[in-house]
């Protein structure tokens, strides 16, 4: 009925196992969990030893780094189930009903259902703010609101999916990089996926410290960049392009881009700093997409 697929990167996943093990008792269904280490150097022995101990699960081991999207398409092509239920290695259980929360819509209308994410309400150290931030502001979303725009609430640290939906979805996706959870998000949108958001959120736990992830979303603007100048990303699926196609409309998109050349080292100063303000990270973000853009 259900595989649970993780992929794993240098990340202990014992905590995250023994809540699905705990899980797994109150359900009456068979399940079975496939993690995925995608080249990781660490952890690997006790993460291998940790799953041997659990029932129907299995650790598989890939030597080369593929990212994401690839290691995702592999864990899919080895389940055995028709849903499946991807979740990040660096994520924590709530309670033991998590697997049961997700059961009561395996006969739904629904072809892809987000249990949301989650964060520590107490204030992690300094070097970690910035993601902390991020995600409280950007992730932390009651069901409610993110049902009213399912398509661009897509976090792919939590979600059950139809395994012939997303071999789908996958086909059309070759590349490889962090921010393509967008895509998929517009891929849904386009073909009129039945989406439906709850609250059964994990506890995102494995915080980039602030470099970490400040790097990571300039990669993921650049990413949101060409997909758009592909015109593979649908104008709606992403608040940032929405915002940046206005200003190219009203011709401002070279005066953000001048601006934001003024104040980026200021900009960058704050966010890397220990109390980022995330009001500025939307800017920069804007700001350096407007950059790229006039760069070709």
């Amino acid at each position: 009925m259900l595989s649970i697929l993780i992929p794993v990167y240098n990340y202990p996943i014992a905590t995250l196992l023994e809540g699905l093990s705990q899980s797994i008792e109150q359900i009456n269904f068979n399940v079975e969990i496939l993690c995925l280490e995608d080249g990781s150097t660490q952890f690997v022995d006790n993460n291998k030893s940790i799953c041997s101990g659990i029932k129907h699960a299995s650790h598989i081991i890939s030597q080369k780094n593929k990212g994401r999207i690839t290691s995702r398409k592999h864990l899919a092509a080895q389940a055995k189930y028709s849903w499946l239920l991807f979740l990040d290695a660096d994520v924590e259980l709530k309670d033991n009903q998590f697997l049961n929360n997700y059961s009561s819509y395996f006969k739904s209308d629904f072809e892809a259902i987000y249990g949301g994410c989650t964060y520590d309400v107490e204030k992690p150290i300094d070097s970690k703010l910035l993601r902390w931030k991020y995600g409280k502001t950007y992730e932390d979303i009651e069901a409610s609101l993110r049902n009213k725009s399912p398509y661009k609430y897509i976090v792919s640290a939590n979600f059950l999916i139809k395994k012939t939906l997303l071999k789908d979805l996958f086909s059309s996706i070759e590349d490889e990089g962090y921010g393509y959870d967008i895509l998929l998000g517009a891929l849904m949108k386009s073909n009129n996926t039945r989406v439906l958001h709850i609250n059964n959120p994990v506890i995102h736990k494995g915080l980039d410290d602030n470099k970490e992830f400040f790097n990571k979303v300039r990669k993921a603007v650049v990413t949101s960049y060409m997909l758009h100048r592909d015109a593979r990303l649908q104008i709606s699926s992403s608040s940032l392009v929405k915002t940046f196609n206005f200003l190219k409309k009203l011709g401002l998109v070279r005066l953000v881009s001048l601006i934001f050349k003024f104040t980026k080292s200021k900009l960058t100063q704050n966010l890397l700093g220990i109390n980022p303000n995330i009001k500025l990270l939307q800017f920069y973000k804007l700001g350096y997409l407007c950059t790229i853009s006039l760069k070709e």
